[in-house]
């Protein structure tokens, strides 16, 4: 019995020489790191509070440009622009590149549209904004482009999952019809309409793009109703022109009485002649 409590407290001091050995050689450096991780902590944590500070300082100079392009002062409000879209945070710089480039639509189709390809193709901005301006300029185009144009910045985006694949198909539904591809524009028109996640006004759009095919060139597959209406035409004028000239026959036999009218007209002018029965009795004997 007390040999096993010799042994264990030999093993006990054994322990504790190890620990006092550890400490020694490594206790500095555990205490370094401890003391690193919490400071790196609290700079993290002080980083986030300034850059929260910025951002929401961003977000007021965006909603101050905003303003002032309402109340048209649209040199202040660029102004204000260009300067965030430099020194902003976060999502800011592209926002404003992407109000720069909306700014320039009405008057320089072509520069917006570069400046919505140079948001989408910038690696460093979120992709969500970098689709969006993929989309917007792929809209511009439907007015300002080819087919081709549309379908480089809308085709990826048109694929199911997408969240901007509503957008994205009418786009290219839009760019087809305008390009005189109906057919491609009466697909993407109708899977737009019978998709039940389209967007309300999305699909009301896409029901009267629909009926606007169908009436000038048909359902698909069927006869289209330009084609067939011309000849439809044509045949009652044809018939038109057919009974025209029966029509005066009746006239022409009219006539026929009129004259035989007049040859027997002389008959009422027999009493002129009556006289002539009163010669005999010139020849009678006188009384």
């Amino acid at each position: 019995m007390s040999n096993d409590i010799f042994i264990r407290e030999v093993n006990e001091e054994l322990r504790q020489e190890r620990v006092r050995a550890l400490w020694i050689r490594y206790g500095r450096i555990a205490l370094a790191l401890a003391v690193l991780i919490v400071l790196a902590v609290g700079g993290y944590v002080l980083w986030q509070h300034h850059q929260q500070g910025l951002q929401a300082a961003d977000g007021d100079r965006l909603l101050a440009a905003t303003s002032l392009l309402e109340d048209g002062k649209t040199q202040e409000g660029r102004a204000i622009l260009e300067t965030l879209s430099q020194s902003g945070v976060a999502s800011y710089p592209a926002l404003a590149r992407m109000r720069l480039a909306q700014l320039d639509l009405a008057t320089e189709p072509a520069k917006a549209i570069a400046g919505f390809d140079a948001i989408a193709g910038d690696a460093g901005v979120a992709q969500d904004l970098r689709d969006m301006a993929a989309l917007r300029a792929a809209y511009v185009l439907v007015d300002n482009g080819s087919l081709g144009d549309v379908r480089a910045r809308a085709e990826r985006l048109a694929t199911d999952g997408e969240p901007l694949r509503y957008g994205a198909r009418e786009a290219i539904g839009l760019a087809a019809w305008k390009a005189g591809d109906f057919e491609t524009a009466r697909g993407f028109f109708t899977q737009l309409q019978e998709d039940f996640g389209t967007p309300a006004g999305i699909k009301r759009r896409a029901g009267l793009m629909v009926e606007l095919i169908e009436a000038e060139h048909g359902p698909k597959g069927g006869t289209a109703p330009a084609a067939a209406t011309p000849a439809a035409t044509a045949a009652p004028d044809a018939a038109e022109v057919s009974e025209t000239p029966a029509a005066p026959e009746p006239a022409a036999s009219a006539p026929a009485p009129a004259t035989a009218e007049p040859a027997a007209a002389p008959i009422p002018a027999a009493p002129a002649t009556e006289p002539a029965p009163a010669a005999p009795a010139a020849n009678q004997p006188p009384a």
